[in-house]
């Protein structure tokens, strides 16, 4: 599969449970979380249970229409579509 999925609250809790969860499908995972750090772990973590270039940490909050932007463009830059959106 070459889906790829954004996750927004990805860093934590239940959107860290749905990114591992896609994962395992066979997407790829955008892990978007307002605390950067989070998002690098939980993606880091996925690269390494399923091969490097499966899951991207983003930085990005989602009541700023500028860090939305700029996470579009991020997104777009390095998996060039998105099928999945989830807000958690």
């Amino acid at each position: 599969m070459n889906q790829v999925a954004v996750v927004i609250g990805g860093g934590q809790t239940l959107g860290e449970f749905l990114c591992r969860g896609l994962a395992a499908e066979g997407y790829r995972v955008a892990v978007v979380d307002i605390q950067s750090e989070k998002a690098s772990r939980v993606a880091q973590e996925i690269n390494a249970e399923y091969g490097e270039g499966t899951a991207y940490g983003f930085g990005a909050d989602a009541t700023s229409e500028a860090s939305v932007t700029a996470l579009a463009h991020g997104v777009d830059e390095i998996f060039t579509r998105v099928d999945l959106l989830v807000y958690s």
